[in-house]
């Protein structure tokens, strides 16, 4: 049983090194189409809840019926 553990062991692929803690617990470089966003984050948010209020809105005029008022009548005679 031993021996087939190790079997499965490979020894073709080299180990991916190990990170210091100090650079895994790091703040994450702001890229720099982000940097005006992580700055000043109001103008986004407004943007944000603007693009979010207008889908919103969308998705309330879909809600109504799909098939039109008259046609539905006419199916029902």
């Amino acid at each position: 049983m031993f021996t087939l553990a190790l079997a499965a062991c490979g020894t073709e692929g080299d180990y991916p090194d190990l990170l210091p803690t100090s650079q895994l617990l790091a703040e994450p470089a702001v890229p720099v189409h982000a940097q005006a966003a992580a700055a000043d984050p109001a103008p986004v948010e407004a943007a944000t809840d603007a693009r979010a209020e207008a889908l919103r809105a969308r998705a309330r005029a879909l809600q109504g019926p799909v098939v039109p008022e008259e046609l539905r009548r006419a199916a029902m005679r």
